[in-house]
């Protein structure tokens, strides 16, 4: 209930600032203000203000030019943890490819569980390996699963 009504205030102020993208990802909404950097007070405090009032539970995780509404003590790393309990991830080595500040709790998780951790692009991390960009990792991709290191 409380994901459509932040959802119903939300998708008006796409047709009003054409550069703003709402992702829905299922437990949580993510407001995308790469396109209109100028906005990024404006989409702070707006988010931060629908997760108080349709709260208690949510909380708001920031990323690169993107604010996101979530449930509280959910995140990346939470959510590795769960998916290494059902098939067919159960009993393997995890591998987590980020490249964003929301990342780094997947990392982590990752890393306690002594998997493989790779953060593309640029900035500070915990992740245990780096790829410049999107096509290294498809590179690195293409290698691993023609059986290469």
């Amino acid at each position: 209930a409380a994901k459509s009504a932040i959802k119903a205030v939300l998708l008006p102020l796409l047709g009003r600032h054409p550069g703003l993208l709402l992702e829905d990802k299922g437990l949580t909404l993510a407001l995308h203000y790469r396109k209109v950097p100028a906005l990024a007070a404006y989409v702070h405090r707006l988010m931060a203000q629908l997760a108080r009032l349709h709260g208690p539970g949510l909380e708001l995780q920031c990323g690169k030019r993107v604010v996101e509404i979530k449930p509280a003590g959910i995140d990346k790393g939470t959510a590795v943890t769960e998916y290494l309990t059902e098939s067919p991830f159960k009993g393997r080595r995890p591998v987590f490819v980020g490249d964003d500040l929301n990342d780094e709790r997947g990392f982590a998780e990752v890393n306690k569980l002594d998997g493989v951790s790779i953060k593309v692009g640029r900035g500070p991390s915990c992740a245990r390996f780096r790829l410049a960009n999107v096509a290294a990792v498809h590179r690195w991709l293409g290698t691993a699963l023609s059986g290469g290191t």
